[in-house]
């Protein structure tokens, strides 16, 4: 399934600012929808790329390679080995910064929040009130959401009003902040829904997120999965691993290693493991169980009221 344009967006933002779109990611988003959000501001055309990445083995010393004009062609030039130099196309040159305030104003308009939304630090805004009067905030990034004093910032902006606030997966020991302080957390990839093809927030999601209705439930005994009210079909050795990272969101690090993983599940790779268990979550875009590098960690990408793991 190709991922949507709103989607593309929302996950290279979640890397920060700057965040960039490269032409050959958009081409396949091209048309009067891409059109409209280069008009709106929310994509930014950049001047053509100079720079290359170097080759993945080239002990050259070099950060990146030039970008040459040979013949009429434009060549990556690897600087040790000319067989190492690569041919781009105009999609490889091409690229737009995602302009994140702009952004963040395309998806209050399209959720029907009026006003402009206001800024409450780096990467978090203040998109207003839902129709029951909680304030609701939206964050890009992590790194955004886990500023130093954010949680007093959304208060004063808040007032007195009960907090949402719309931001993406985070370990449980990042969640527990939000929990104590009596903030409802809501991941953006479940707020947009699984083929969202516009930036308008489901508020009823945002229901579900207020009084902690879960969006995934697992029954222990009978092998049971429901997600976003979908029964899903879960093999044995992948369900075990959903129950135990389920278990360790209550944990203080709230994630698993793959020597854990595959300790819980003998002759078996934590990585097929992991796999096997998106597949039949249909975990395309892999948001719901995530991947943390270096050292590889594995956690579920939901808020603790997302889920209730049951008997």
């Amino acid at each position: 399934m190709t991922e949507t344009l709103p989607r593309l967006l929302l996950r290279l933002s979640e890397a920060g600012d700057p965040a960039i779109l490269w032409g050959r990611q958009a081409s396949s988003h091209a048309g009067r929808d891409f059109e409209r959000l280069l008009d709106h501001g929310v994509l930014v055309e950049q001047a053509p790329a100079t720079e290359w990445d170097v080759c993945p083995a080239c002990d050259c010393g070099l950060d990146a390679r030039p970008v040459q004009q040979v013949k009429g062609q434009y060549i990556a030039v690897c600087p040790t080995d000319r067989r190492s130099d690569v041919v781009l196309g105009d999609d490889d040159l091409r690229s737009f910064r995602i302009h994140p305030s702009a952004l963040v104003r395309e998806i209050a308009m399209a959720s029907g929040f009026g006003g402009t939304p206001a800024p409450v630090a780096a990467g978090v805004w203040h998109l207003g009130e839902t129709s029951d009067q909680r304030a609701l905030f939206l964050a890009l990034s992590r790194d955004a959401v886990l500023q130093p004093g954010m949680i007093g910032l959304m208060r004063s902006a808040a007032r007195s009003s009960p907090i949402i606030v719309i931001a993406p997966a985070m370990a449980a020991d990042e969640l527990a902040r939000f929990v104590e302080a009596a903030i409802s957390v809501m991941s953006i990839d479940g707020c947009l829904g699984r083929n969202a093809t516009g930036f308008a927030i489901d508020l009823s999601k945002l229901e579900s997120a207020a009084t902690f209705e879960p969006r995934l439930v697992i029954f222990r005994q009978s092998q049971r999965v429901i997600l976003d009210g979908i029964e899903m079909h879960i093999p044995q050795q992948p369900f075990k691993l959903l129950v135990i990272l389920a278990e360790a969101v209550g944990t203080r690090k709230g994630h698993l290693t793959p020597q854990e993983i595959e300790a819980e599940n003998s002759g078996r790779s934590a990585g097929d493991l992991i796999r096997d268990l998106r597949n039949a979550l249909h975990d395309d875009q892999k948001t719901l169980i995530r991947t943390r590098q270096s050292p590889t960690r594995y956690f579920l990408g939901l808020a603790a009221g997302e889920f209730d793991l049951r008997p």
